[in-house]
């Protein structure tokens, strides 16, 4: 029986009801027994017998290499994405990113974004999500999740601006420094390994860049998970920093973040305290919390700092204008990065390829505080390539037992290992069947001190503040003080 007679091709809702058969099931169910049959005898069932390649050639009839530059379902408008799944606590979240089309270095800078390629291809997406379990064979995987999905407004308007952002990069010849940092919901993933092969000419410039795909971040992918499953139908209006469309009518979010500390740059913490009607002790644990939910006039969430997977750290600097603490990131898993395949598909990457959202602040005599500064940072390139040094010299140590011998603050300009825990008796269980140490990796307070440009009080003349000054896009930064 054709797809024709089951579905019509041309409507994305007839097509949605025919995938939701899908739910509840595995491909083994769903399929004729003589391709399942057919599957089982490729060796290698991540290649060919890819979940996404098996659902889209046997299930719905698709030949993906026929149909470069157009939707999955073209005469409907709808590309196909199938996306595993796992349970964190009752939650069901994205294993992974949703990787959507690769990018053309050589014909995106003269695209527009109302006739871009991403936007014809991906303006409408038919999710399949499925359980990702180990051990078990790809037509294994259970289905839970189906349903078709389009960008609400609020979010299309920040994919738009973050296509832009890559477009720019681009367009400037520097499409071999695009980071996963340099935006908020759309990415900018690399496909492949390092092989020469996935090195591709870029316009504007002699070097080579990796090639990469547009991708919705998993951070993202867990919101879509949300609104499908009915936990998320309206995301909650106190918690959300975009509170009407007209918000993001000419500013990208970062400016929309930045523009409501600006008033508050320059007070000390009591200040802002009273003016925003915040009770709790400025020596409680969530102060510094509590304040920039409430300058961004959210209450116990920011939910696009959420989708975006941006990081928010506050910085406390000394009179000096140095800062004096080390800034620590979650514990890792000994046995994680041990077994983790290369650097790129790491966590510990992803943890630190990112967007962060520094929140400065000085001491001042008499143990006084004031807001310094606030700013969009992502750690450059070749400062992540010095956390890639420490992952590997730590991953080397793990797989010799040398649990007491990681990189240490000296052995590195940007990054070291350091104990995370409560106590010495805060221990973990080591891959050789051992127990150790709760350890995470720091960034160095002097590295951090470098990128805030901290500079000492004694030095500032509060009667001539000077202008405000946004920076760059890797760097967007609004100071008090030139």
């Amino acid at each position: 029986m054709g797809l024709s007679e089951v579905y019509d091709l041309s409507d994305p809702l007839s097509i949605e009801r025919y995938a939701k058969r899908l739910i509840g099931k595995t491909l083994m169910d769903v399929l004729d027994p003589q391709v399942v049959n057919s599957i089982r005898t490729i060796r290698n069932n991540r290649a060919r017998g890819s979940f996404g390649d098996i659902l889209e050639r046997h299930f719905f009839d698709i030949h993906p290499d026929n149909r470069s530059g157009l939707p999955d379902f073209d005469r409907a408008g709808v590309e196909l994405k199938s996306t595993p799944m796992r349970r964190r606590g009752t939650r069901l979240v994205a294993k992974e990113r949703m990787v959507l089309s690769m990018i053309d270095y050589m014909g995106l800078p003269a695209e527009t974004w109302e006739r871009s390629s991403f936007l014809l291809k991906n303006r409408r997406l038919l999710t399949v999500f499925y359980m990702h379990e180990d051990g078990k064979a790809v037509i294994e995987y259970r289905i839970r999740v189906v349903g078709l999905w389009e960008f609400p407004g609020d979010d299309l308007k920040i994919i738009r601006d973050d296509w832009s952002k890559i477009q720019a990069k681009v367009r400037e010849g520097r499409a071999d420094e695009i980071s996963e940092g340099d935006t908020n919901y759309l990415g900018a993933c690399t496909k492949g390994r390092n092989a020469e092969s996935n090195w591709r000419q870029q316009p504007f410039s002699n070097r080579k860049a990796k090639g990469r795909a547009f991708s919705l971040k998993a951070s993202y992918v867990n919101s879509m998970i949300e609104r499908m499953v009915g936990r998320g139908d309206a995301e909650p209006l106190e918690n959300k920093l975009v509170k009407d469309p007209s918000d993001l009518q000419d500013r990208t979010l970062e400016d929309l973040v930045l523009e409501r500390f600006e008033p508050f740059l320059g007070k000390t913490t009591d200040e802002i305290a009273r003016d925003l009607g915040i009770s709790a002790k400025k020596h409680a644990k969530n102060f510094n919390d509590l304040i920039t939910k409430a300058i961004l006039k959210v209450k116990d969430r920011m939910i696009e700092f959420e989708k975006a997977d941006i990081m928010v750290k506050s910085i406390v600097l000394e009179t000096s204008g140095k800062l004096k603490e080390n800034v620590s990131f979650p514990a890792f898993d000994y046995a994680e990065i041990v077994n983790e395949i290369d650097w790129d598909s790491s966590k510990i990457k992803g943890m630190f390829d990112r967007k962060f959202f520094l929140v400065v602040y000085q001491k001042r005599p008499a143990d006084v505080r004031v807001l310094r500064k606030v700013m969009f940072w992502t750690l450059p390139i070749k400062d992540l390539l010095e956390v890639k040094k420490v992952w590997l010299a730590t991953r080397k140590a793990i797989r010799e037992g040398r649990y007491d011998d990681l990189p240490k603050i000296s052995d590195n300009s940007v990054s070291h290992i350091r104990p995370h825990g409560r106590n010495a008796l805060d221990i973990v269980p080591t891959p050789d069947g051992g127990v150790t140490m709760r350890r995470c990796f720091w960034l160095n307070a002097k590295y951090i001190e470098r990128q805030i440009g901290g500079t000492a009080w004694s030095d500032y003349d509060e009667s001539k503040p000077g202008s405000y000054d946004k920076g760059v896009i890797v760097q967007r930064t609004i100071d008090l003080y030139e």
